[in-house]
């Protein structure tokens, strides 16, 4: 059992002869029970103190169990959170893609069709055209072929008319009244002098219809010159064609 500053205080010695002088042991006796009793309080002190710092040492290790383990959790949490945000991420830019790639694909569909449409419209624009040309030429042609005609008939009719008007028939049936009449138709004679004006008045009458034949002849060699440029034109659709 540990020794008390009572147990020394109350400590009793026996005497005897020539011991100690009983009060200086009592004085050395308490001299002891004092510091004992100082240090037994310092240890009590010390032992609280101890014990203080146990608690906290023991506080601290708990907060630090503690805080390992809530980081533990948090690097836990941070984790599945950025595995979660990844596959999210992921999932974001898979269906991005896919929407892309669907856009992509109906945008080209359309632009497909688009062109196929235009290409359809253009080859019936094109065929319509050529239909068109063909029946223009057709029509050129047709046309041509009357124009040639009717320029031969004028022609043959104009060279008819041309013969016949130089036939002596025409020359005996032109002459002069005058050149009937000899010296002994005096009566005669002055009529026909009344009657030159008149005669002047034919002569310019014969010559408008001469002027009209070179008219018509210019309308006829006209009308080949358009004939003959029509058939460039209908061999050059052709040769298109």
């Amino acid at each position: 059992m540990a020794l008390t500053p009572l147990d020394i205080q109350n400590k009793n010695f026996p005497t005897k002869f020539k011991g100690y002088n009983p009060d200086d042991v009592d004085d050395f006796l308490d001299q002891v029970t004092r510091d004992y009793e100082a240090v037994v309080q310092r240890n009590r002190e010390l032992e609280k103190s101890i014990k203080h710092a146990e608690e906290k040492l023991e506080y601290f290790n708990e907060l630090k169990d503690a805080l390992n383990q809530s980081i533990i959790v948090a690097q836990d949490t941070a984790d599945k959170v950025k595995t979660s945000a990844n596959k999210e991420s992921e999932v974001i830019v898979s269906t991005a893609e896919s929407q892309a790639n669907q856009l992509v694909k109906e945008a080209q569909e359309r632009a497909e069709q688009i062109n196929r449409t235009a290409e359809s419209k253009a080859k019936e624009i094109l065929g319509d055209a050529i239909e068109k040309a063909r029946h223009l030429a057709g029509e050129t042609e047709d046309l041509k072929r009357k124009t040639k005609v009717f320029h031969q008939r004028l022609i043959l009719m104009l060279e008819t008319q041309l013969e016949q008007a130089k036939t002596e028939e025409w020359t005996e049936l032109l002459k002069p009244f005058s050149a009937y009449v000899t010296d002994s138709h005096e009566v005669l004679k002055e009529v026909l002098e009344e009657a030159t004006s008149d005669e002047a008045l034919d002569k310019e009458k014969v010559s408008d219809v001469n002027s009209d034949t070179e008219a018509t002849t210019e309308v006829a060699t006209e009308a080949e010159a358009t004939v003959e440029a029509e058939e460039v034109k209908t061999e050059d659709v052709k040769t298109k064609d």
